[in-house]
């Protein structure tokens, strides 16, 4: 399967190359003042979305698994991302809220929105213990919602109901946000399943949609597609997961609609516009700047050891601390761990 460009043929995909070339030299590698941007990590099997909007401010939408966390502050902090305004938690299942803890411990955070779908798993209570305790501003957003930030509309389009009885139920009550910003629009679908797309009255035409349920068969159906009409989607899924994401059928539903076709597996999906013209790059793991590679540091509270993120004794995650260098640990108190620590 070719997961990068669709049968759409050689020649729009050129188009499309020539015309990323040209823009990006006016918009820049970073998001600039006048551009928003949208980043899909490759955090294996799991979704997480950065959001830059054009004045400076930032979402987080997911992220990932406990083990994808660090990677997930490694990266932002490669952004040069100080804080985040929204973070975003669409459903409670691990590979989207597991590393959540990682992310608070790394960011001061502005709110949070939640699903509000009880899950009752260990992962769930500790992400929400942590933001009580830290007396973070807690939202339960549902459909028509609605929030200027930053020139952009955020909508959100679903949850509609509380839905219970189907087989994916945690999927089925995710918190599906649209973006608006002048003629471009994003939608982020989350893991919505058949049963949750059927509570949505009707879909906006969309230009770039995060495909639900990480390109599973039941995340999309050609109903959905028809009333979308995206113009490129992005699937992210983990290379030879398990769950054999992302399946055929959705593949070649958005393979007869047209639609541009990237996944996350190797690399980070970023999308660039100015309100009118948007661009598609993918940042190969070998193409990443030096700095989006920097080092970090793990510290264990209770030990008050710090450690690279590579070493086998790290901390459970609700006891980690995150460090930008060795220096920032040993001012704060931590001495280095023996073993991985030079």
């Amino acid at each position: 399967m070719r997961t990068e460009t669709l049968q759409r043929g050689t020649r729009f995909s050129v188009i499309l190359l020539l015309c990323a070339a040209a823009l990006l030299s006016a918009f820049g590698q970073a998001a600039s003042a006048s551009a928003l941007t949208v980043r899909v990590l490759d955090v294996g099997q799991g979704d997480s979305i950065f959001v830059v909007f054009p004045e400076g401010g930032t979402m987080l939408v997911d992220a990932g698994t406990a083990e994808a966390g660090p990677r997930v502050v490694e990266t932002l902090r490669s952004l040069d991302a100080e804080k985040i305004d929204i973070l975003v938690a669409t459903h409670p299942h691990s590979d989207h809220i597991g590393g959540m803890l990682a992310v608070l411990d790394a960011f001061p955070v502005g709110k949070v929105w939640d699903s509000g779908y009880v899950h009752g798993t260990q992962t769930q209570q500790l992400f929400l213990q942590t933001v009580l305790d830290r007396k973070i501003r807690f939202g339960r957003p549902k459909a028509g919602f609605s929030e200027e930030f930053q020139g952009v509309l955020i909508e959100v389009l679903a949850p509609v109901k509380l839905i219970y009885g189907t087989d994916a139920d945690v999927n089925n009550n995710s918190i599906v946000l649209r973006l608006s910003f002048g003629e471009v629009s994003f939608l982020l679908a989350a893991d919505m399943e058949t049963e949750q797309r059927r509570t949505v009255r009707r879909f906006p035409e969309t230009t770039v949609l995060k495909v639900a349920h990480h390109g599973s068969h039941n995340g999309t159906d050609a109903r959905f597609l028809a009333m979308l009409r995206p113009k490129t989607a992005i699937i992210s899924c983990g290379k030879e997961n398990p769950y054999g994401h992302p399946h055929r059928e959705a593949v070649a539903l958005l393979e007869e609609a047209g639609v541009d076709l990237f996944t996350t597996i190797g690399g980070d999906v970023v999308v660039q516009t100015d309100g009118i013209e948007f661009t598609v790059r993918k940042v190969l793991e070998s193409e990443k700047s030096g700095q989006e590679k920097e080092r970090f540091y793990i510290g264990n509270r209770s030990s008050r050891v710090f450690h690279t993120s590579a070493c086998d004794g790290l901390p459970s995650e609700r006891n980690r601390v995150y460090f930008k260098s060795a220096e920032e640990a040993v001012k704060a108190g931590y001495r280095p761990c023996g073993r991985c620590v030079q």
